[in-house]
């Protein structure tokens, strides 16, 4: 083990320890690249005041720097695990380590109110949605009406993503259970420590996602409308290395759709009964509105058309 590779799982064994992670930015600068280190520490400083963001008027700055070393291409490092799928097709997951942020937003009144949210344990997320490739690899199908290995799958159903999720953690030999996110991990990972509508800022463009261009909202200037997806991490991450958290395709997430309830809550799981499941992200089809962070869309778990696909996840072990 490589001394990279060691403090990366010391972070996952300690998340909350923070010397853990100041170290890694130290070693980061001494021995990487500093801008690795300084976006490390910026994202840092981002997730401890997520939650009282109007007390730091500087996270504006702080934010803004982290959107732009990402985009001259600096890699966050973050804990990242590989998972291997039938026939070489590989997985990459990114670290969300425990912790709290602000959910929900004041656009849509389903939105309502904004509310504090603590996630108690750490979980990986996949650092972009499952590909054709992948999906075929775990499947042994591919329904997917636009065609591409690199691809996220689409006409995927809430069922047939519960379906990928079993059969990947039976081929796993149950090392991790392979699940969908909640819709609180879902809006935690995307958010990164962010408490603008998106985890660029408040505005939005074609050169950041894949969505419908043709629309605007919030001065969002117009664009694209590619009318199709794109092939994953075709634009930029956001401070976890999570591609296509905006845009692309709808991500089904574990929750049955319900308003939220008063007050901060610990590790929610959304209502026990309902008829509907929720989904996150917007797609290649929607408005940018749509593809907000606090944005929440609603199915029948049986849907399955071009904008619908998925992310997956699972707690460290």
């Amino acid at each position: 083990m490589t001394e990279l590779e060691a403090l990366l799982a010391g972070i996952v064994s300690e998340p909350l320890e923070e010397t853990l992670w100041l170290v890694l930015a130290d070693w980061l600068e001494e021995n990487d690249d500093p801008r690795r280190g300084e976006l490390l520490r910026l994202h840092r400083k981002l997730l401890a005041t997520c939650c009282e963001p109007d007390a730091h008027p500087e996270r504006m700055a702080w934010q803004a720097r982290v959107v732009e070393l990402i985009a001259t291409g600096i890699r966050p490092c973050v804990p990242q695990r590989v998972v291997q799928l039938p026939g070489g097709v590989t997985m990459m997951f990114s670290f969300i380590p425990p912790g709290s942020f602000l959910m929900g937003g004041n656009v849509k009144d389903n939105e309502k109110p904004v509310h504090k949210v603590t996630l108690t344990n750490g979980f990986f997320m996949g650092v972009h949605p499952v590909t054709q490739a992948q999906w075929k690899a775990v499947m042994g199908s591919e329904p997917s009406h636009f065609k591409g290995p690199n691809r996220p799958v689409e006409g995927v159903s809430w069922h047939a993503c519960q379906q990928f999720c079993q059969k990947l953690t039976a081929e796993l030999q149950g090392h991790v259970m392979v699940r969908l996110p909640s819709e609180a991990e879902w809006e935690c990972a995307c958010r990164a420590g962010t408490t603008s509508e998106y985890h660029f800022g408040n505005m939005l463009n074609t050169d950041l996602a894949n969505y419908n261009g043709g629309y605007s909202w919030n001065d969002s200037p117009n664009g694209k409308s590619r009318q199709e997806t794109t092939d994953v991490c075709s634009f930029p991450s956001n401070a976890w290395g999570l591609c296509d958290m905006h845009g692309n395709v709808w991500e089904w997430c574990s929750d049955r759709r319900g308003e939220y309830p008063q007050g901060d809550q610990t590790d929610p799981q959304g209502p026990a009964d309902g008829h509907y499941r929720v989904l996150r992200g917007g797609s290649w089809r929607f408005d940018p509105e749509s593809c907000r962070a606090a944005h929440r869309y609603r199915s029948v778990p049986a849907l399955c058309n071009h904008i619908t696909g998925l992310r997956v996840s699972f707690h460290p072990y």
